[in-house]
């Protein structure tokens, strides 16, 4: 027996013996009360097969008929007979029990004038007893697919987040990689002292994208070590065109936040607020980390009736995966002008977990990029 059938049994098995346990349990006040004696043996031969032949026909023929269908008036009519044909089997176990099982298996005597006195076409017990059951097991299957269908839901957000994530990075490595090679190809045909420090900048940005952004979550000194990289480099491919301030306060190292969550606003930056039409490109890049919170300030040049930024692409998956994981905790704000563009996010941050000795250790990103960053 496969491993997903014995839990399928063992589930099955579960499921019935709580229902002869609150059948038992639903005679103990007449039995403790009046000294009516328990239905124990009547609960295995007549009440556990009725429940079991009136339950699996609608759970697994009469059910998924609905909710593949969702046809509610041939539901109703089959509910109906369904209905009709469990009143009619309960009398017969009934029946069943009361000439067959009780006198042949336990030698019970038939008293031939109660049962010629007994009317046995009527709603008994049983029959209340299996519409309980067949409720029961309905109610467990449905809140089970109900769970079934939101794990699966939140498995195919998660994929379409990762798979966003991974967009993402295809869209932003081609040109600003290219770029970044031309220009470091530029800097070692002259020689240039800054070449060296710009190929390290440029192998730890793609090493975090790499190995670092299919994470959930990462140190927030990560992401912002990570930004300093791309903007060193952009700084580099654009020259002394651009002019870039570039201001991070706070407690970054106590702080994890999502992976690749800021980048998207500086390429945006970049992209929008580098225009050869430009005279004097500027952009303004503000991070601030106050206790459990964070505040990004991105303004930047742009020129005048540029596109509106929701039609950018980046920008709005940005804002998918902040309602993903930060609904209703999370501040984005746009203020366009004529000549420039603000944007000001507020976000909630959780803890770093503390390392032994109660201190936070510097991350392999931080560590790699001591020597050169401030």
């Amino acid at each position: 027996m496969s491993g997903a059938l014995r839990y399928r049994v063992v589930r099955h098995g579960l499921f019935w013996v709580a229902v002869l346990a609150l059948s038992l349990i639903l005679q103990l006040p007449a039995h403790w009360g009046n000294g009516t004696g328990l239905y124990v043996i009547g609960l295995f031969f007549n009440q556990l097969p009725a429940s079991m032949l009136v339950t699996y026909p609608l759970l697994y023929w009469l059910l998924p008929r609905l909710m593949r269908q969702r046809q509610i008036l041939a539901f109703g009519l089959l509910l109906a007979a369904w209905g009709a044909a469990c009143a009619l089997l309960t009398v017969l176990t009934v029946i069943w029990f009361d000439v067959v099982v009780m006198p042949r298996l336990f030698h019970a005597p038939i008293d031939r004038a109660v049962h010629q006195g007994r009317s046995y076409w009527h709603l008994n017990y049983t029959f209340f007893i299996t519409l309980l059951t067949a409720g029961i097991a309905v109610t467990v299957k449905i809140a089970r697919q109900w769970e079934t269908q939101r794990r699966q839901r939140q498995q195919l957000e998660q994929q379409r987040l990762q798979t966003e994530l991974q967009l993402l990075k295809a869209q932003l490595q081609p040109a600003f990689l290219f770029g970044t090679l031309r220009s470091l190809q530029r800097l070692t045909a002259a020689k240039a002292p800054e070449a060296p420090g710009a190929v390290l900048h440029l192998a730890e940005l793609l090493r975090y994208m790499l190995y670092e952004s299919p994470r959930d979550s990462v140190p927030l000194a990560d992401e912002v070590a990570m930004m300093q990289r791309y903007v060193a480099l952009e700084q580099l491919r654009l020259g002394h065109r651009v002019e870039v301030s570039l201001n991070f306060s706070g407690a970054l190292a106590e702080y994890v936040i999502e992976p690749l969550l800021l980048l998207p606003f500086l390429e945006h930056a970049f992209r929008h607020g580098t225009a050869a039409a430009l005279d004097c490109a500027w952009i303004s890049i503000d991070l601030v980390v106050c206790p459990s919170r964070l505040e990004l300030k991105v303004i930047h040049s742009q020129l005048p009736g540029a596109a509106d930024w929701t039609e950018d692409a980046s920008l709005c998956r940005v804002r998918q995966r902040l309602e993903h994981h930060y609904a209703g905790r999370y501040q984005l704000l746009v203020v366009p002008e004529p000549d420039t563009l603000l944007i000001i996010l507020h976000l909630p941050l959780a803890a770093r977990a503390q390392l032994a000795g109660g201190r936070l250790g510097p991350t392999a990103t931080e560590a790699a990029l001591q020597p050169q960053l401030p």
